[in-house]
């Protein structure tokens, strides 16, 4: 026979998981992730959201932009992390593709 579950053992478990669970499901904030991948790349962030056309810049720049289309962000709101039109962003995943396929 199942034995019903106390309030006092609900809570416990809950607070228990809670932390692992609530990792889980934190969504992150493009501005965050964009900034953390160019910290990562040592690339200056006035550089990085700024408008240089350096390929040592342009070209993780357009590979963030690919990885947070990836994470399921809208080219829109992509383009306006990096102060760009979405059709800059689609130009930029679509070159990280070719870049790839070489």
């Amino acid at each position: 026979m199942i034995e019903p579950i106390t309030g006092g053992a609900m809570q416990a478990a809950y607070l228990t998981a809670a932390p692992a669970f609530a990792r889980a499901f934190i969504r992150r904030s493009p501005e965050a992730l964009a900034a953390e991948f160019a910290h990562s790349r040592h690339i200056d962030l006035r550089d990085f959201f700024g408008p240089t056309r350096a390929h040592s810049v342009s070209h993780p720049r357009q590979e963030c932009m690919a990885m947070l289309a990836e994470r399921g962000f809208s080219l829109p709101r992509i383009g306006r992390v990096f102060n760009r039109d979405h059709t800059t962003v689609h130009h930029g995943i679509e070159a990280v593709k070719r870049r790839a396929a070489l």
